[in-house]
């Protein structure tokens, strides 16, 4: 047992209802297992803010093959914006924690192909149309090509007030 294991204090009710709460939202929206999204939001709350596969291991019962899975789906390699970094290899009893302030460069990262698939989108609109494809081939394109044009042109914006408000230590 490390030093940081003797540390871990069982989690709280509140606690355990939040941990399980961002589990079922990533289950509900994303497909996600349970066990990952319960390591997402016990590393939301966790303290300290780094764990090791044992400390995981013993304040949510997931078995540690199971966390090594999960924690090597979060933690890629060479991923700039990855929201989790780890120390230490999975064979041995590597650390994680949440980056500081990650969600934001993750979000960016993930909006920033935004434009792209909106080209992507655009393009084939104008192929189909150009081809007197039929309303009904067209509706669900043009719909996709509308979010898309949307979102590429606002979310600057979002993320732009957002690092205001996050510098004035108000986000």
């Amino acid at each position: 047992m490390t030093e940081q294991t003797a540390t871990i204090t069982p989690l709280t009710e509140g606690q355990t209802a939040f941990v399980e709460k961002v589990a079922q939202y990533y289950f509900e929206n994303d497909g996600m297992p349970h066990d990952r999204g319960r390591v997402v939001g016990y590393m939301m709350i966790c303290d300290p803010p780094e764990q090791t596969a044992a400390d995981i291991e013993k304040s949510l019962g997931v078995p540690r093959a199971a966390i090594d899975r999960i924690v090597d789906q979060l933690t890629p390699e060479n991923d700039p914006v990855s929201v989790f970094e780890r120390s230490g290899s999975l064979d041995e009893n590597y650390t994680i924690r949440l980056r500081e302030n990650s969600w934001g460069p993750k979000v960016r990262g993930i909006f920033s192909e935004f434009p792209d698939f909106h080209r992507i989108a655009a393009d084939g609109l104008a192929a189909l149309r150009k081809e007197n494809a039929s309303d009904e081939r067209l509706k669900r394109l043009a719909n996709m090509e509308r979010f898309l044009g949307f979102v590429s042109a606002e979310m600057p914006a979002i993320l732009e007030r957002y690092e205001q408000r996050k510098a004035g230590g108000t986000a």
